[in-house]
């Protein structure tokens, strides 16, 4: 990453289409501190179950108050973790503790103001279009270090390499954590 930023800042413009950049300095954010509990927010759709071709299950409502919320999350995050081969066995047995928290305030608001937590998103995979129930909501993870920093870094949920389930912190303020350093171009 840092080779990459390097190399297109060299660049007095780059032309992506007809889009027309000129770089001018870059910020570098400090790394973010995630512990054992992290206040979270989804910044695109959570899915908690995968869906496939001609199959209704994908939009399936599951509430995000309930267990089954969580565990259907726990199971994604472990198989993914697991896929990551990052991870001994024994690593991943002792990741038994995990949960999420909504808020239940925001989804009051949410309900109150007869707007959604939750809809129906398309999703294609080969050309081939699915649909999925996403969920947008701030919440509350408890689980330990290593999940709560897998999840930051890969999001939460399935399709992830699809852009969904990517989460920021909650309450972060990112200015402050840049530092802005000018630009010299060759």
């Amino acid at each position: 990453m840092d080779y990459f930023v390097t190399r297109l800042f060299e660049q007095k413009e780059v032309i992506v289409g007809n889009l027309h950049l000129v770089p001018e300095a870059i910020e570098e954010e400090a790394p973010v501190v995630i512990g054992d509990e992290s206040r979270l927010l989804c910044i695109s759709p959570v899915v908690v179950i995968p869906a496939s071709f001609n199959d209704e299950s994908g939009k399936k409502f599951v509430s995000p108050e309930g267990d089954e919320f969580s565990d259907l999350l726990y199971d994604s995050t472990i198989s993914r973790m697991e896929a990551a081969g990052k991870y001994t066995a024994d690593q991943l047995a002792a990741f038994y503790k995990f949960q999420i928290v909504p808020d239940h305030d925001y989804i009051q608001r949410i309900q109150a103001s007869h707007k959604k937590f939750a809809r129906i998103y398309p999703l294609y995979d080969n050309d081939v279009k699915f649909e999925v129930r996403g969920y947008t909501f701030p919440f509350t993870l408890y689980a330990a270090k290593e999940v709560q920093q897998f999840v930051y870094e890969n999001g939460l949920g399935y399709f992830t390499h699809k852009g969904f389930g990517m989460l920021d912190v909650a309450n972060n303020d990112s200015i402050q954590r840049a530092t802005q350093h000018e630009m010299v171009y060759a």
